[in-house]
């Protein structure tokens, strides 16, 4: 017994993947939580519309929101939409009326809060009211954040599924004797992106008719346009699978990236809002391609986005299958000198 337990530490201070994945990575995913999750510095932009100067004033004092008095003719849904403000309040007959664009917890929570305060000294009967242009407090946590589960979801399924195909095809020497004949490396990358991308294809409408049939989350937008989104997120997550499992010696080590490739892109995916994130850690976002697919598939999905909306968000991935494509043919043309 104390011979395999001194030869098991001895293998685990030897590999020093599984000797960081177990000691630095869950530091490394905590400090990132911790900052992730860490009191907000975010301010909300709040238009007010119509409002009795005392509580203007007292609004004016609050440090979680900064105001401004609405002058627009724009309707209150346009200009929320069209990202000049947070929030509308505005005075009516039953009290206090909010207008936001949706649920949001860091922006909400400041909000009413800020509002609360002012009412405190001035009107404490006085009744608030917050309207949602898009989903309100009723709906179930899987009908508010299911355009991200698909996303999320089929990302690390097919990257699991592509890396240790990969590296199986490699231990079995199906890779090294390709590369022994005179096919081109770009032609063996895209036959393996091909035979994976078929299941990455079956998997994202799979996910996509029971999401809207089965599920009924609600689609705004025009559902084969959310099944582009969530193709280019697969055919991403296959990329990812193959790179990982090219430089990966077997599929243990594939699971070792996990931690340090898959897990940071799912805070930064939108289950945490990216814009109140502290820290300037938003920025973090924008290097992250299933930012991209969330994003697409919250603007389609919730927002009731078209193509022309949701092309920026297709570019980039594409930008990133292409760069990722590259890294392949990189990757896997060492083997053509074994």
């Amino acid at each position: 017994m104390l011979s395999i337990m001194i030869r098991i530490i001895k293998q685990m201070f030897h590999d020093k993947r599984s000797l960081t994945m177990i000691v630095i990575v869950p530091v490394f995913l905590l400090t990132l939580l911790y900052l992730l999750l860490g009191k907000s510095s975010y301010i909300s932009l709040v238009a007010l519309d119509n409002l009795p100067t005392q509580i203007v004033s007292a609004l004016e004092n609050q440090s979680s929101i900064d105001v401004i008095i609405k002058d627009s003719d724009e309707g209150d849904e346009d200009y929320i939409k069209n990202g000049h403000v947070d929030a509308i309040m505005s005075q009516k007959a039953d009290g206090i009326h909010i207008t936001m664009l949706e649920p949001d917890s860091v922006k909400t929570n400041a909000v009413t809060k800020a509002i609360q305060a002012a009412q405190a000294s001035l009107n404490p009967q006085s009744s608030v009211n917050i309207n949602f242009i898009y989903g309100n407090t009723d709906e179930s946590t899987f009908n508010s954040i299911g355009y991200l589960l698909i996303g999320i979801l089929s990302f690390f399924i097919i990257f699991i599924f592509s890396g240790i195909s990969f590296v199986r095809e490699r231990t079995l020497g199906t890779v090294e004797r390709l590369m022994l004949t005179p096919i081109r490396t770009a032609s063996v990358v895209i036959g393996y992106i091909v035979g994976f991308g078929v299941f990455a294809f079956i998997q994202s409408m799979l996910l996509i008719i029971f999401a809207k049939f089965i599920f009924k989350i609600p689609f705004l937008g025009q559902w084969w346009l959310a099944a582009l989104i969530m193709l280019l997120i697969a055919f991403t997550a296959v990329m990812f699978g193959i790179l990982v499992s090219a430089v990966s010696k077997n599929e243990f080590q594939v699971m070792q990236f996990i931690p340090i490739v898959i897990v940071p892109q799912f805070f930064f995916a939108g289950l945490i809002p990216v814009d109140t994130l502290p820290y300037h850690l938003s920025y973090l976002s924008k290097v992250m391609p299933l930012y991209y697919g969330s994003m697409g598939l919250k603007g389609i999905l919730v927002y009731g986005d078209g193509f022309a909306e949701a092309s920026p968000y297709i570019v980039a991935l594409c930008v990133y299958i292409a760069i990722l494509f590259v890294a392949n043919i990189l990757a896997v043309k060492k083997y053509r000198a074994i």
